[in-house]
């Protein structure tokens, strides 16, 4: 490798006394409270106040679904596909919405009622008037244009037939598991007298990871693996540039814990793959590997997955929380398919001959009523449970040969391996995860790695602007001299990737520099901005640009050229009055002049651009599914999906929140803000506008308003300013 600067050293913190400790365990305990409280205020809120056409409309709710087929999945779980039925509906395709796989969700029965409603989806206050068709509840399995699939957590099919609809739930039991880690990790590294929480189980690792708690906490620091024991690195990956290699060398160095800082389309994953391979395969490590999502555990499983044998590698987790593709290594797969496997087969074949028996309709042979039906279901409850007692006898087999698990931070607390540890833990997108949640692996583990980017996306915290979580919370004061020293945090952002770059330094961490995504004029401002200049183009992508796409029809025309050859454009409606609107805010919906307002806004005129400029680029060859619309609020996403999606079923169109660890060849991003008194919301967040503008490869093309955004921030001038100088600059009221 070739010489590179020192790294920076590692600062020596001021160790916490257990006070501090007290407070900070404390603190965490009651933001979780908050956070939980806030959650279920929403959820109970939308289900009991608002109309079934507002849920629609936030995208919480679909009505007017039906039950198109029922079956059983892996573990034994119903799996019900629902659909709009083209009797009832204008189109098949879905409204807009907010259901995504593994989402908690509620399928209930229409209200009873003579009179015909645009949505059919029940709120709490309907459950007693229709005891007969009860509400059930499961797990967004699958998602598409047209169906949604429901895995449901209990033995149950719905009413059936017509006016089904899909309501979204708060998920109690991921804040249970979080407190109780944190109850759990407070009798870690408290004295018996600071714990006031009652009984809790001890832990059989506390000798083990000792060390890593300390650092953790700042009470001691930490420390790198002498010289003369570190083996040179022998890779596997021979394309990783000097930044990923130094990123691999210093975690695999130290003793603790180590982090990994990686912006926009710098190649994480292929470096986390590295370390996972020189762990296991060299060192001989078992690997906790966790994630904050599902998508992020999933797309480090596909990579993982060639380069491991099959039984190496096991995906813990609700199987429809699981790419389809990634079934194989799943924990239910791996069991349903061991050798042992035979013991529930015949089990899960009367499971399926029950539900198909108690799927039948009206005037079908062997159709079942009344107390005969209830007989099949009692049958089915009990089969279940001795498919489950059966499965679990072949489970311990099937985990104990895993060397690499996977799951999600939540995941990882579940019964399969529960009194396991881990060598290593890996946390991917630890800078989206709570604190709490990701002490969850970290307590099963000796060492930790933490992989993200604290410059995007922070967590997504219900009750952060929740003035209660500010001052109710009641602290002895306690002496800090020492800025780095452990504070109680603030809000639940505060994540534990930020929390150790400021006990420790910039030294606990490395960042990988060279991004692969984004045409150089798309990276050039993020990378000032936000990564003091140090983000460098891959030669790869650096000139990369729309018209070099194959599949561009006529790269020679001259709308061509106009279109596809910029890659950054910037249409501002500046001077145009084309205002933004506040949903529900009037019978128009327009926002008055001097009036800021809550809830989500729209802007049609900015959706009219972004729409043209949409069909431009597809029509000139762009592929559907590579163009993404991204916007802040979910109601300009919910009015811009409305005019394309039927035409466009592949078009990718999301808020900015869904939108992080995707790419797309372009990306057509509307800001949505303007109005007389300069308000810039979400915009004001730099990290969230960093996802925006950082998901594009080949063309960024902005549409917002100029002198409306620009007055927002220093940081929005600057991108204002940034676009009058580099982007190719049209003018709105042109395109109308």
């Amino acid at each position: 490798m070739t010489s590179s600067p020192p790294p920076p050293p590692l600062y020596t913190p001021h160790p916490p006394s257990q006070s501090t400790l007290h407070a900070f365990l404390t603190r965490q305990l009651h933001l979780l409270a908050a956070e939980r409280q806030a959650e279920i205020d929403q959820t109970s809120l939308l289900a009991s106040n608002c109309s079934p056409r507002l849920l629609e409309k936030r995208g919480l709710a679909i009505g007017g679904l039906s039950i198109s087929s029922t079956s059983i999945g892996l573990g034994g779980k119903t799996l019900i596909e629902l659909y709009l039925p083209q009797a009832h509906h204008n189109s098949t395709i879905l409204p807009s919405h907010t259901f995504r796989t593994g989402d908690p969700a509620r399928l209930e029965p229409a209200p009873s009622s003579s009179k015909k409603s645009s949505s059919t989806t029940s709120s709490a206050r309907d459950k007693d008037k229709d005891k007969d068709s009860p509400g059930v509840e499961g797990v967004v399995a699958r998602v598409t244009n047209e169906k949604i699939v429901l895995s449901l957590s209990e033995s149950g099919s719905g009413s059936g037939g017509n006016g089904e609809g899909g309501l979204k739930l708060a998920n109690s039991a991921t804040f249970d598991r979080m407190e109780s880690t944190l109850r759990h990790l407070a009798r870690l590294i408290l004295p018996p007298e600071f714990i006031t929480y009652g009984q809790l189980p001890s832990s059989s690792n506390s000798v083990e990871n000792a060390p890593l708690l300390q650092v953790l906490f700042g009470l001691r620091q930490p420390t790198l693996k002498p010289k003369e024991k570190t083996e040179p690195v022998q890779w596997f990956d021979e394309t990783l540039n000097e930044s990923q290699k130094r990123a691999v060398e210093f975690v695999l160095g130290m003793e603790e814990v180590g982090c990994i800082h990686g912006p926009p389309g710098t190649g994480k994953t292929f470096t986390l793959v590295e370390i996972i391979r020189q762990l296991v395969v060299v060192q001989g490590k078992r690997v906790l590997v966790c994630g904050a999502s599902n998508l992020a555990v999933d797309n480090l499983l596909a990579r993982l997955s060639p380069l491991f044998p099959p039984k190496t590698l096991l995906r813990l987790g609700h199987p429809a929380r699981i790419s389809p593709l990634l079934l194989p290594r799943t924990l239910d797969y791996q069991a349903s398919h061991s050798e042992e496997a035979d013991l529930v087969r015949d089990v899960k074949g009367e499971l399926e001959g029950n539900m198909k028996t108690l799927q039948k309709g009206k005037g079908e042979k062997g159709r079942v009523w009344g107390k005969e039906r209830g007989k099949v279901w009692e049958e089915v409850r009990e089969l279940r449970k001795e498919y489950r007692t059966r499965e679990a006898k072949v489970v311990k087999n099937v985990v104990a040969g895993a060397q690499v698990v996977l799951s999600t931070c939540h995941g990882s607390g579940s019964r399969q391996i529960n009194n396991m540890d881990f060598d290593v833990c890996i946390i991917d997108e630890a800078t989206q995860a709570v604190e709490a949640v990701c002490w969850i692996p970290i307590l099963k583990s000796k060492k930790l790695i933490l992989a993200g980017d604290p410059l995007q996306l922070p967590p997504t915290i219900l009750s952060a602007n929740n003035k209660s979580t500010q001052t109710n919370i009641k602290l002895k004061p306690i002496p800090l001299p020492d800025e780095a020293e452990l504070r109680p945090p603030r809000t639940l952002e505060t994540t534990l990737f930020d929390r150790l770059e400021r006990i420790y330094g910039p030294g606990i961490k490395r960042l990988l520099a060279v991004q692969y995504r984004m045409n150089e004029t798309i990276s050039a401002f993020p990378s000032d901005a936000l990564y003091n200049s140090q983000l460098v183009n891959h030669e790869s992508v650096a000139k990369r640009r729309l018209i070099d796409l194959p599949s561009i029809t006529d790269p020679t025309s001259e709308d061509a050229q106009d279109t596809l050859t910029p890659t950054l454009v910037f249409f501002d409606t500046a001077g145009s009055e084309m205002y933004e609107r506040l949903e529900g805010d009037g019978e128009d919906g327009s926002v008055q002049k001097g009036k800021v307002g809550e809830g989500s806004r729209y802007n049609e005129n900015e959706a009219e651009i972004v729409s043209r400029w949409v069909r431009k680029l597809i029509a000139l060859g762009v592929p559907e599914p590579e163009v993404a619309i991204i916007t802040p609020y979910q109601a300009q996403v919910a009015h811009i999906a409305s005019m394309l999606r039927e035409e466009f079923p592949d078009l990718v169109c999301g808020s900015v929140d869904g939108m992080q660890g995707q790419e797309r060849e372009a990306v057509v991003l509307s800001l949505v803000r303007s109005n007389a008194t300069r308000e810039v919301g979400f915009l004001a967040e730099e990290r969230r506008l960093n996802v925006a503008m950082t998901r594009a490869k080949r063309q960024l093309c902005v549409v917002g308003d100029s002198s409306t955004v620009s007055q927002g921030s220093k940081y929005l001038k600057a991108w204002m300013d940034h676009l009058e100088e580099h982007a190719d600059v049209r003018f709105a009221l042109d395109e109308m």
